[in-house]
């Protein structure tokens, strides 16, 4: 089962484990590009984080409505791994 850390209110593909498939499908999205993925049992949408001013890209994603809600409730567990999955 692959997991992520929760590290911030973005999530970052650098704190995915047990799946790179998922880390490098998240790294490979353009910024604005949406991804489904469901975190701790709750299914939501993804958006790719725009690039720096700089142009260079900028790995993060940030969850949409329920997504977003979810994971910013369980930002009091900084360090936890949680499930995650693409759907």
């Amino acid at each position: 089962m692959s997991v992520v850390e929760i590290r911030d209110y973005a999530l970052w593909p650098k704190h995915i484990h047990q799946n790179e498939e998922l880390k490098n499908k998240i790294i490979a999205l353009q910024e604005g590009d949406l991804i489904e993925l469901e975190v701790e049992g709750v299914r939501g949408m993804w958006k790719k984080m725009d690039d720096g001013i700089d142009g260079r890209t900028t790995p993060g994603i940030k969850g949409l409505g329920t997504a977003k809600n979810h994971w910013h409730s369980i930002q009091d567990r900084r360090g936890e791994l949680v499930s995650i999955k693409e759907v």
